[in-house]
């Protein structure tokens, strides 16, 4: 098929809380947006009628939204066709973040060893072998789920506010709360990749997600950030399927 025939004019990547959009120009995302729930109507006057390509694992009242002001070329769902093979044995209830993230590593990083942390709503492990073969991962609650989960479960403790402002010692409660959540997430990430690099050798470690420039990850011991690896991916399936 030829690629003018299946060329979109934005990916959209709608999440739980917010929604990523990328422009299509020239088969490249060459310009990236985020909206939070809140700016939906800017979300939907910007692609009023277009071609999109989307991946949602929000509520389907915010998708027809979506579907009324444009064209919908390609919505990612888990029974389609990837580009590479999978151990995972719940490929129904797979999510398409992770879906899209495991594309974008298996076209990118061929014949390695690929982790994929994406820190966002949920913190989500995914590894895809260097035979092109998704193992599978973790799931966790992200960072606004860790301060809302301890709020809600206290009768006293506050709903703060993430922060990359954080240390190992509280010095009150509103302290002890941010360095809790913040310090030991980090310790849980870091401890979490560590693990698998004991595993797996030449093992390169992409970190994603909305909530990724919380922490400080280094470009160094083969990790690599990419903000928009999950959009990068989505596209990708599209070409895959639509050709």
């Amino acid at each position: 098929m030829n690629m003018s025939e299946i060329e979109c004019d934005f990916v959209v990547d709608s999440g739980n809380s917010c929604f990523k959009v990328g422009k299509i120009e020239n088969s490249s995302i060459t310009e990236v947006k985020r909206y939070t729930s809140e700016q939906l109507s800017e979300l939907l006057e910007l692609i009023s009628g277009k071609k999109i390509i989307i991946s949602h694992v929000g509520s389907e009242k915010t998708y027809n939204s979506i579907k009324k002001k444009c064209t919908i070329l390609f919505r990612l769902v888990n029974d389609m066709n990837f580009p590479f093979q999978s151990e995972y044995q719940t490929m129904e209830s797979w999510g398409v973040d992770r879906a899209c993230n495991m594309v974008a590593a298996h076209e990118f990083y061929p014949n390695q060893n690929v982790l994929v942390v994406d820190i966002g709503t949920c913190i989500k492990f995914d590894l895809m072998n260097s035979n092109g073969v998704y193992q599978g991962g973790s799931i966790s609650p992200g960072i606004k789920l860790r301060f809302l989960s301890l709020h809600e479960g206290t009768a006293k403790l506050p709903l703060l506010d993430p922060t990359s402002d954080y240390n190992l010692i509280g010095k009150s409660t509103n302290e002890s709360i941010t360095n809790g959540i913040m310090k030991g997430l980090e310790r849980e990430i870091k401890g979490l990749i560590k693990s698998y690099k004991k595993k797996n050798k030449h093992l390169r470690i992409i970190v994603t997600g909305g909530d990724l420039f919380y922490f400080d990850f280094k470009q160094k011991s083969n990790i690599f950030a990419d903000e928009n690896l999950t959009l990068k991916g989505l596209y990708q399936l599209y070409l895959f399927n639509a050709q």
